[in-house]
């Protein structure tokens, strides 16, 4: 696989799961970046309760059981996550930016704080400047009007490309060493393929989103091959890795019985 392909891979999951939740795309890696800088072994400073938030998305342990995520520090599974929990946000607190606060301070000292009962820590406040170009009391004012941040952060797939090449880092390294090892299994379950690439990691991303109490931890490939019936193109296949057949053939089972769709193949070039 090039390189170009496992970061627009990487990307695909981040834009996919903010426009399965209806989030701006720009707001939503804002928020990331802000969280962890695409770090997917990032850990918080301890809290007052002895624990640290973890991974990409930078769940606390609590929040992470309370979500149904299983593993923090998976990115594939963490980044839909995390913006599921944004848009609930925005619809409990009315915007962006009390939802972006109160994903950082949580969504009681937000309600204390609209209420007069409490107050909001500074960094907070940074937080969602940081992230809207607009303060936490701006916020406050405007309500459900309030839109979203300005654009000039990366708004598209190839922007989040860009950036991530300007800024390598050990969640970069650890996905793409994920899809290398994906790849050298002897077995894959397909959930995506097509003569797009983009589509076919998009469809991919969509899928993992759905499926992701099923399909776990485990990491996907992208193969492609050139169909001699449609020239010179490539077709992309997006697939699951597997050891054997019957796991595989479980895998699949899974997948079906919880609505996705999906099929066995053998990778080619693996011997096994």
């Amino acid at each position: 696989m090039r390189e170009s392909d496992t970061r627009e891979s990487i990307c695909l999951i981040v834009e996919a799961a903010a426009r399965d939740a209806n989030l701006p795309l720009e707001f939503f890696a804002r928020v990331i970046w802000q969280e962890s800088r695409f770090q997917a072994d990032a850990v918080g400073p301890m809290t007052r309760s002895g624990e640290h938030a973890q991974g990409i998305a930078q769940f606390m342990p609590g929040t992470a059981s309370e979500r149904g995520l299983l593993n923090p520090f998976n990115p594939v599974q963490a980044l839909p996550k995390s913006a599921e929990f944004l848009n609930e946000l925005r619809n409990q607190f009315g915007n962006l930016g009390l939802a972006a606060a109160a994903y950082n301070a949580g969504p009681r000292r937000v309600q204390e704080w609209l209420a007069g009962t409490g107050g909001i820590p500074d960094q907070t406040r940074n937080y969602v400047y940081a992230i809207t170009g607009a303060s936490i009391d701006t916020w406050a004012k405007t309500g459900g009007a309030g839109k979203g941040p300005p654009s000039s952060p990366p708004t598209s797939c190839r922007d989040l490309v860009a950036l991530l090449k300007r800024a390598p880092n050990p969640f970069v390294a650890e996905l793409e060493q994920h899809v290398e090892l994906a790849a050298a299994k002897i077995w894959g379950v397909q959930l995506a393929a097509g003569f797009d690439r983009n589509k076919a990691l998009a469809m991919y991303s969509r899928a993992v989103t759905r499926l992701s109490s099923v399909i776990g931890e485990r990491d996907p490939s992208l193969l492609s091959s050139v169909v001699r019936s449609r020239g010179s193109h490539a077709f992309y296949q997006v697939r699951i890795g597997a050891d054997t057949r019957s796991e595989a053939d479980d895998l699949c089972n899974r997948i079906r019985k919880a609505g996705g769709a999906c099929f066995v193949l053998k990778n080619r070039g693996v011997n096994g």
